[in-house]
């Protein structure tokens, strides 16, 4: 995503935000929804009527509704042509909040409307459909954490767990959504976050390894190399505690810049009862 498409994503999302009338969080998305009329109902892929309902309209490059779900991980569905969104009413309560707030953004953003309408949707390119749900989540994110009012916010607190637990009270959104938002979106510094299963659990089947998400600072990525997943996940179940959930662990390691000149890290640890959410950052910058 180029920082044109960016730029227009969150002027988009200002100007609903705007409309909507919030200009504090939390931000729900019952508000968003009524502002832009959109209806949201929630669904059983199983359900045959659903499917027949579907079939026709919800196509990608041929691939039929459930094979989608099966491909992409389908948690929502946009009907634009009713102005409708379905959720997966099988989805805990913060991934349907996420889907909700991901398909509202595709109805904001009019170059993808054309895309989700009848045989158009045909021909989409798997490649594209990738682009799409990428601004999406973009958008969605920026929707969810009111625009610039949570980096505001962010960059006025100390780049550790605590605030990481404070803004997530703060804007009512799940710990891993704003772990993330705050890693890209706050402090101009080095900053990962990983979303792991820890040695104790077992590996859901939908995810090919131990980690699950890895996600960088912009500051990381000038001055860094990608970590290796499974080396960081080694280091995080060997300093870490075997808890019901709650803070787990914290630890510091060195790691060579592009320069090749060693920093320290220090890495805190909260577990939600199903997976660790690591948190480090750069000591002395």
């Amino acid at each position: 995503m180029n920082d044109q498409t960016r730029k227009e994503i969150d002027k988009r999302v200002l100007t609903v935000l705007k409309d909507a009338g919030i200009t504090k969080p939390p931000v729900q998305i019952e508000d968003i929804l009524e502002c832009l009329k959109i209806h949201r109902n929630f669904y059983d892929l199983d359900d045959p009527s659903l499917l027949q309902r579907c079939l026709h309209k919800i196509k990608v490059g041929g691939v039929r509704l459930k094979q989608l779900k099966e491909k992409i991980n389908l948690s929502a569905i946009w009907m634009p042509d009713e102005e409708l969104i379905l959720v997966d009413k099988s989805l805990p309560a913060p991934k349907r909040d996420w889907a909700s707030f991901h398909d509202t953004t595709h109805t904001i953003l009019n170059w993808h409307r054309a895309f989700f309408l009848g045989d158009t949707a045909q021909t989409l390119d798997p490649d594209y459909q990738e682009i799409l749900e990428s601004e999406a989540n973009y958008g969605a994110s920026a929707l969810m954490f009111a625009g610039k009012a949570f980096t505001q916010e962010a960059l006025d607190t100390p780049p550790e767990w605590s605030s990481v637990d404070l803004l997530k009270k703060r804007y009512k959104k799940s710990l891993v959504t704003t772990l993330r938002r705050y890693v890209e979106f706050t402090h101009d510094i080095p900053m990962l976050m990983m979303v792991s299963t820890p040695g104790w659990l077992d590996i859901p089947p939908d995810q090919p390894s131990a980690c699950r998400h890895l996600v960088y600072s912009p500051s990381y990525l000038r001055k860094f190399s990608e970590i290796d997943a499974e080396s960081l996940v080694t280091m995080v179940n060997s300093n870490i505690l075997k808890r019901k959930g709650g803070l787990v662990g914290s630890f510091e390691y060195g790691f060579n810049d592009l320069q090749d000149n060693l920093r320290e890290f220090r890495a805190e640890c909260f577990f939600n009862t199903h997976y660790v959410l690591t948190l480090a950052v750069q000591n002395g910058r």
